[in-house]
């Protein structure tokens, strides 16, 4: 498990094109709009952004990522993206490794990490949970891949040790 940097573009573009067109409803981008861009593209994004990958026998079988937004007001909440596991790797624990890498590495740089995940993704949402996220919200037809719409858990992990109330106070 380490951070990918620009030289990893090549096993990150296939990995990450492999996840988007295995579970085209599980991410906001889609396989026809990545699948266009380049390896300089792919390598430039591992420059500016966080992505985990955990590897397995020297191949890249899983990703994660972390987005901070840049502003001001929202600097203390990142954001957990792009969560894939290879379908010959699940369940052996390389999910958990990589979010809880995304968690420590979120850890003194945001209060609170947020993460969405679609609602039929069973075993991601049991994940979560598992390391501590809790959901606060749905959000409804978050996502629409061909004509059909996809419902999204939305989920918090308070990193700063402040509870999270259950529900926002009425104003």
């Amino acid at each position: 498990m380490r951070l990918l940097g620009p030289a990893d573009a090549a096993a990150y573009q296939a990995l990450r094109l492999d996840a988007l067109k295995r579970h085209p409803c599980a991410f906001r981008a889609s396989f026809d709009e990545e699948a266009g861009q380049s390896l300089e593209e792919f390598a430039a994004r591992l420059e500016a952004d966080v992505i985990f990958g955990g590897f397995c026998d020297g191949a890249l079988c899983g990703l994660a990522g972390l987005e901070i937004p840049q502003v001001r007001n929202k600097r203390h909440k990142g954001v957990l993206f792009g969560v894939y596991v290879c379908p010959e790797r699940r369940r052996a624990g390389l999910g958990a490794a990589l979010v809880g890498a995304v968690i420590e590495h979120a850890r003194g740089r945001v209060d609170q990490l947020h993460a969405a995940v679609v609602i039929t993704a069973d075993p991601a949402r049991a994940l979560y949970r598992t390391l501590g996220f809790r959901p606060y919200g749905l959000e409804p037809r978050a996502l629409k891949v061909g004509g059909e719409y996809f419902d999204q858990e939305l989920l918090v992990l308070p990193l700063d040790g402040q509870a999270v109330p259950d529900r926002p106070a009425d104003r």
